[in-house]
């Protein structure tokens, strides 16, 4: 696993945290009071919808298991 992939699950990994964080913690309930719910899912979905998108790039870049001779 290079380092691109590596930085691309730790920003999905980001995303998804950052948005927990703000939608299910009062941590920056001062910083952000309102519009904190959408906020929060808009962040987890961008993390999730980054980790879909590197798994199915991932998965096409595997050889399959009945092409080994």
């Amino acid at each position: 696993m290079g380092a691109r992939q590596i930085l691309a699950l730790a920003m999905s990994g980001i995303y998804v945290v950052a948005g927990a964080l703000i939608g299910f913690t009062n941590v920056v309930s001062d910083v952000i009071p309102n519009y904190r719910p959408g906020i929060a899912a808009a962040l987890i979905g961008y993390g999730v919808l980054r980790f879909v998108l590197w798994w199915r790039r991932h998965k096409q870049a595997l050889p399959a298991s009945g092409d080994r001779a």
